[in-house]
C-alpha cells in the first residue's frame, strides 16, 4: 500500500472505530453488477464528506480498484504559495486523497474549460472507454437537509452516449455523522449504503426521462429512512 491509501484507509477504520459507528451495505440488486459490468456509472446521494470513503470502502474491492471518482476541480487543484498555510496543507491532503486514493477525474473551473459542462462529459466517457469505474454524485453538491436535490444532467448525459450502466446508491447515516456544517464526526453513528437495481437507457429516452428514473432510484425509501 502507497503513503496515500494507507492515510485514506486509516481515516475510514480509525473514525469509523473511535467514533463508535457502523456500516452497513445492503444488496438491493446493484451489486451483481458492480462486480462484472465494464463501462459502469456509480451514482450514489450526497450527504457529507463521508461519503466518498464510505462508497469506496464499501465498493467491492475488483471495483475498488477500477474506481474514479468525479470531484471538483476548482476545490480540490493545491493552493497557491502565498496562501496560508492552512489552506495550503487542507488543499494538499485533498489532492493527495483525490488524485492518488479515489483517482478522482477532475471537472469544472479551470480543469475543463468548458463553462457548460460538456467538456467534463467527455472526460468522464473517456474514463469509461478505458474501463474504469466512474462514481458520480448527481446532486452535484452535498444536501444539508438529506432531501435529494436537483440532479444535474451530466449522468444521463453520460450513460446515454456511452451506453453504460448505471447503479444507483442511496447513502444514509452520513448526514448525521458528519453534517456539511460541521468540522468533527459525531459518535455513534448508523450508516448504511444501497446497492440498488441496474438502470440502462431505453430506447428513444430522453435525458431527462433517464434522470428522472435515476432521482426515484437513489431518493430515499421507507425502508432506508428508518434503518
Amino acid at each position: 500500500m502507497t503513503f496515500w491509501t494507507t492515510f485514506s484507509r486509516v481515516l475510514y477504520d480509525g473514525l469509523r472505530i473511535a467514533t463508535l459507528s457502523t456500516v452497513t451495505v445492503i444488496d438491493e440488486g446493484g451489486l451483481a453488477t458492480v462486480v462484472a459490468a465494464d463501462r459502469l456509472i456509480v451514482a450514489a446521494n450526497h450527504q457529507s464528506h463521508a461519503d466518498t470513503s464510505v462508497l469506496y470502502y464499501t465498493l467491492p474491492l475488483s471495483c475498488r480498484r477500477r474506481v474514479r471518482f468525479v470531484a471538483s476541480g476548482p476545490r480540490l487543484r493545491l493552493a497557491a504559495a502565498g496562501a496560508p498555510m492552512r489552506e495550503r496543507l487542507e488543499r494538499w491532503m485533498l489532492n493527495g486523497l483525490a488524485v492518488r486514493v479515489f483517482r478522482a477525474v477532475l471537472v469544472g473551473g479551470d480543469a475543463t474549460g468548458d463553462a457548460n459542462g460538456l467538456r467534463a462529459v467527455d472526460l468522464i466517457a473517456a474514463a469509461l472507454v478505458q474501463g474504469d469505474v466512474v462514481a458520480m454524485y448527481p446532486e452535484g453538491t452535498r444536501s444539508r437537509t438529506g432531501a435529494l436535490g436537483t440532479l444535474k444532467p451530466g449522468v444521463a448525459m453520460v450513460a446515454l452516449a456511452t451506453g453504460c450502466t448505471v447503479v444507483p446508491v442511496r447513502i444514509d447515516g452520513t448526514l448525521q455523522a458528519l453534517p456539511k456544517s460541521q468540522r468533527f464526526p459525531r459518535f455513534r453513528n448508523r450508516v448504511t449504503v444501497r446497492f440498488r437495481a441496474p438502470i440502462s437507457a431505453r430506447e428513444g429516452e430522453t435525458h431527462a426521462q433517464f434522470l428522472a428514473r435515476v432521482a426515484e432510484a437513489i431518493a430515499p425509501s421507507p425502508q432506508s429512512s428508518c434503518a
